[in-house]
């Protein structure tokens, strides 16, 4: 009897033991898990906030874009005002004296710089380059985020993620939307 209840004994021991083993196991599964899923849903937030930031700062650029087109076009109104008070000036004093009309054929009259246009077509184009490859950022971002919600399916059921519309983040024209809602266009016509 003793021999019998000594390997009942033991026989529960390791029982025991073997319970509390798989218990163990079951924890550290279950807290691995937890980690690895709380890990992705950090990135999905991270990538999520990345995609704010970088609207955010689009809308910047677009303003800053904007302001510097006003404030050069302003800067050539400017010029082209004085020069019109200038020459204005000048054609006046030779009508009112006939000896500076005869003269005025031979001067040099003012003319008007075109380094202002010249600069505000660099700057249009420098600025809609610019424009364009932050669009570019922001919708690779969203196609990252998207991807990623879409991959991890466990975490995105635990946590809900919703994919993003990468048309809600992109500024565009009517004529470019018209040309894509149609699926035509036509080439530019600048005359």
């Amino acid at each position: 009897m003793n021999e019998g209840t000594n390997k009942k004994g033991l026989n529960l021991k390791f029982v025991g033991i073997g319970c509390l083993g798989l218990i163990v196991i079951a924890i550290i599964i279950a807290v691995v898990s937890f980690m690895v899923i709380w890990g992705q849903r950090n990135t999905a937030v991270g990538l999520d906030e990345q995609i704010k930031a970088q609207y955010v700062s689009n809308q910047s650029n677009y303003d800053n874009m904007w302001k510097k087109f006003k404030e050069i076009a302003q800067v050539t109104d400017m010029q082209a005002d004085d020069f019109k008070e200038v020459y204005s000036g000048i054609i006046e004093g030779r009508y009112q004296d006939t000896q500076l009309l005869f003269k005025s054929v031979q001067e040099s009259n003012p003319s008007l710089g075109t380094e202002v246009y010249t600069k505000l077509q660099n700057e249009i184009s420098a600025g809609r380059t610019t424009f364009d490859r932050n669009q570019s950022k922001i919708t690779d971002q969203i196609r990252e985020y998207n991807t990623y919600i879409r991959r991890h399916v466990i975490m995105n059921f635990l946590f809900n993620f919703t994919q993003l519309d990468a048309s809600k983040y992109i500024v565009t024209s009517e004529r470019t939307q018209g040309a894509f809602d149609s699926g035509k266009d036509d080439e530019v016509n600048l005359r």
